[in-house]
């Protein structure tokens, strides 16, 4: 008997259960209420539930449910109010929300679509125009490393010039030196030749007139 009892309390708690996790929606009548007892002559709970509200079961008689409504009063209801899916009515005018909702989601789409299509032709423009300007820079690139090789050539014949200007200067020097010996050494030499003619003049000057006189001494003595 102990197990028996224990069996069919196991049994009505899982039943009612059941019942507590079951929901049933008001059929597709405009408003119904709930009322304290199973009789439409009992006390309203709440009234002016529409049509395709959900109620949570609380526990079933062979006419009547007694229901939680979403605003949380109790109370029992005829079971040929009651609808255990959405009602037509409700299940079309959830579908017409829905397809409104997806419309207003394909607008929103297709708005964000034309923009990010407006955006990825922005870039390719964008894209072209860079690379544009990546030619024009490494076209000027080029040319500044012509240029630099050029100044750099120049640079080298430039140095090489200044050695060379250095070396003929250097060059002229010494011939201007050796000039000037040689210069000094051919004005020694003519005044040499100058003093010696001078000094020989000199000397004939002195000697003819002598031998003169000694020629007349001589023929005097005859």
């Amino acid at each position: 008997m102990f197990y028996k009892f224990i069996a069919g309390f196991f049994i009505s708690v899982a039943l009612s259960s059941s019942l507590m996790a079951a929901t049933v929606y008001v059929s597709d009548i405009q408003f119904v209420a709930i009322r304290e007892g199973q009789s439409n002559n009992s006390r309203a709970t709440e009234r002016g539930i529409k049509s395709g509200t959900p109620l949570e079961v609380l526990s079933k008689s062979e006419n009547y449910t007694r229901v939680r409504t979403p605003s949380g009063n109790i109370g029992w209801v005829a079971n040929y109010f009651l609808s255990d899916d959405k009602v037509s009515r409700d299940e079309l005018i959830d579908l017409q929300t829905q397809i409104t909702s997806l419309s207003e989601t394909k607008i929103t789409l297709q708005d964000k679509l034309d923009d990010a299509t407006a955006l990825v032709d922005t870039l390719k423009t964008d894209v072209t125009t860079l690379a544009t300007e990546k030619e024009a820079i490494e076209k000027r690139l080029n040319e500044l490393n012509e240029l630099t090789q050029e100044a750099q050539e120049i640079v080298s014949r430039n140095d090489e010039n200044v050695f060379a200007i250095a070396s003929l200067e250097q060059r002229l020097i010494s011939a201007q030196e050796k000039a000037d010996r040689l210069q000094s050494s051919h004005e020694q030499k003519w005044f040499m030749i100058g003093a010696g003619t001078l000094l020989g003049g000199l000397v004939i000057g002195v000697l003819v007139p002598l031998n003169r006189r000694k020629k007349v001494n001589n023929s005097s003595w005859s």
